[in-house]
């Protein structure tokens, strides 16, 4: 372009107050220091491109447009970079801000923003970004999701496995009135919740938050293959493994396609005693623990055998207790179902925990469990806040809420005794809280 012309091509974009004026040819225009002074004088941007002016214009009538082919098009350069950054949480973070045009942070959005949130080995990857209406947004959350899941490793095969984790910790602690949708979201990405079910929990709140998602993603499944090529044939091909960290803990499903009878509960008590023996020698500080539950069917024997499991790790007061425990079937806790499965019971229990659970299951289930483990260590704070891992003032502020609310008196025995009965069963039954 001549000089004179390129002149006027300036003042004439300045006059129109436009925010930059693009021109062919890069080196001449970087070389013009007449260019250089006129923009700087008329607050205008000569920005320079050897490539296609037209299809620049395209791309930035789409950009500046926000339209659902741009929101695509950024998802799909995602889709097409972010897998080199796998595992790499401040590359894959970069790649999305250059691709969203817009800064993006690691931690968790605040209000006005867009954020997306993965669990990996090393722990939980979050990541925001500023909220825009529109397909802008919609490309900002995708981009996002997809940063979030390549930090924490995704992109290396595994996104199913760990999606299947994450819908069983879901269907083992979400409302009960939403089992059947979570089922069917269960079908769809192979995890077989209509096969009869032997839950083991592992208790990991001693470990870090880090070492316990390192548990859940490599070693488990490695200590899984290995204790059942070492199981002599005891565990049959056709059992499916999947797990989930719920609550501090570590859940191992597994998953029968018919009843595995006797021989199939002790194969699966085996294998957990041999698991978590593996596990306690990787981590000894931990003392690790597991409960092992009854087999059950379908999606509501999932939950069932997790509260088995649950059940089995609980340490009465003095007693020593093996590394992996076993619901009995034939014991306290299954007496407790049976007699709770009567109206008269049952009406018993709502009446006398009526105003906690008017609280709602969000915080009468924390009250439940505090006066529970309270009442089996024979009224000690100390001994509660050590297994509930709590500090003694908040178990103690706890047992008042609970007192204030039934007018009980805990220091009666047959109080107490009601009280104890209650709880387990209420915590212990299919209805109960998860």
């Amino acid at each position: 372009m001549p000089d004179h012309l390129l002149d006027v091509a300036v003042r004439d974009a300045a006059a129109a107050g436009a925010a930059a004026l693009v021109l062919p040819g890069a080196e001449q225009v970087a070389g013009d220091i007449a260019v250089r002074t006129l923009a700087e004088r008329g607050r205008i941007a000569v920005l320079a491109t050897d490539g296609d002016l037209a299809a620049l214009v395209v791309a930035v009538d789409r950009a500046v447009a926000g339209d659902s082919a741009d929101a695509l098009a950024r998802i799909g350069a995602a889709a097409r970079e972010l897998p080199s950054a796998a595992g790499d949480p401040e590359r894959a973070a970069a790649i999305a801000a250059r691709l969203l045009g817009t800064p993006v942070e690691r931690r968790a959005a605040g209000p006005g923003e867009e954020g997306a949130t993965a669990a990996g080995p090393d722990g939980e990857v979050r990541l925001a970004a500023a909220a825009h209406p529109g397909h802008p947004g919609t490309a900002i959350r995708s981009v996002l999701a997809l940063a979030a899941l390549t930090a924490v490793g995704g992109g290396h095969g595994d996104v199913p496995v760990r999606s299947r984790g994450h819908l069983l910790a879901e269907l083992l602690v979400a409302p009960q009135d939403q089992t059947a949708r979570l089922a069917a979201r269960g079908r769809t990405i192979g995890l077989p919740v209509d096969g009869r079910h032997i839950a083991l929990r592992i208790e990991a709140a001693a470990l870090p938050a880090a070492d316990r998602y390192r548990l859940l993603d490599t070693v488990l499944p490695r200590t899984l293959t290995d204790v059942r090529q070492h199981a002599d044939g005891h565990v049959p091909d056709g059992v499916h493994w999947n797990a989930a960290l719920v609550d501090d803990a570590l859940v191992l499903l597994g998953t029968w396609p018919t009843d595995p009878g006797a021989p199939g509960r002790r194969a699966a008590l085996a294998l957990a005693r041999r698991a978590v023996d593996r596990l306690r020698r990787l981590h000894p500080e931990a003392d690790l623990r597991g409960g092992v539950g009854a087999p059950h069917r379908g999606p509501l024997g999932i939950r069932t055998s997790a509260r088995e499991a649950r059940a089995a790790l609980l340490k009465p007061a003095g007693a020593d207790i093996a590394p992996v425990t076993a619901h009995d079937a034939a014991g306290l806790d299954r007496m407790l179902l049976e007699w709770y499965a009567s109206d008269t019971a049952r009406e018993a229990v709502d009446e006398l925990l009526a105003p906690v659970m008017e609280l709602g299951p969000d915080r009468a289930d924390p009250l439940l469990r505090t006066l529970q483990a309270y009442l089996d260590h024979n009224n000690s704070p100390a001994r509660a806040a050590e297994e509930l891992h709590l500090h003694r003032n908040a178990v103690g502020a706890r047992i008042r809420r609970i007192t204030d609310l039934t007018g009980a008196d805990l220091t009666d025995p047959e109080t107490r005794l009601a009280l104890q009965l209650a709880c387990r069963a209420r915590l212990s039954a299919p209805s109960g809280p998860a």
